[in-house]
């Protein structure tokens, strides 16, 4: 299955329904590992993602969609790692490493799998503070939003100088508890909201905190 970027439009009506669902059941979602769970069971409702197709490796099968997978960063190092990341299995192997240029097989990465290929990617932020999105948590040197998207516009550049820049699209996916945001996080929406590359989807359970 080459994957086909149209599929986008079924991946944002997935969102935008966990989005609903939270707004419905409020403490539907507790943890960020909670909306990465939500969503994986959303993306697996999607046939042409779910379904296993045969890998560069004979007689073994995989589907398209995977958690915590690791990428190369600009020291080639396996550092970045989203959330969720769906890749051809057509172009993933579990026992050699191969080579589309040399079409030769090499030994596999640290990571013991290796894959090429189109992928979407997905960044989650769950911001479960009672007072949003505040600018202490916007500029969390550690794990902020910002810091997040930076990773991304990193392994673009990576890709970029490998002649792969096409190849990878990102959702940045912020599911928010309340619906409180910092000047910070409007100006960064204002400014990033989406790319040719990446898109930023915000949602919210639209929380009301009693003051």
């Amino acid at each position: 299955m080459a994957l086909n970027f149209s599929v986008r439009t079924t991946i944002e009506r997935k969102i935008a329904e966990i989005e609903k669902e939270y707004q419905q059941t409020q403490g539907l979602i507790l943890t960020e590992n909670d909306l990465k769970c939500l969503l994986y069971k959303k993306l697996m409702q999607i046939t042409k993602l779910s379904k296993p197709i045969e890998t560069q490796d004979q007689k073994i099968y995989a589907n398209s969609i995977h958690t915590e997978v690791s990428w190369y960063d600009k020291n080639d190092k396996l550092t970045i790692k989203p959330d969720i990341t769906i890749l051809e299995p057509e172009y993933l192997s579990i026992l050699s490493k191969y080579d589309k240029y040399k079409s030769i097989k090499l030994p596999l990465p640290n990571k013991e799998f290796s894959f090429y290929g189109k992928a979407i990617l997905f960044e989650l932020k769950f911001i479960r503070n009672k007072k949003g999105i505040t600018p202490k948590i916007f500029n969390n040197p550690k794990n902020s939003i910002e810091r997040d998207f930076k990773k991304i516009q990193e392994l673009f550049e990576r890709l970029k100088s490998q002649g792969g820049d096409n190849d990878v699209f990102c959702y940045f996916v912020i599911f928010n508890k309340t619906d409180i945001k910092c000047k910070e996080f409007e100006h960064f929406m204002g400014q990033n909201r989406h790319g040719h590359r990446y898109k930023v989807i915000y949602a919210t359970g639209n929380v009301q905190i009693n003051k």
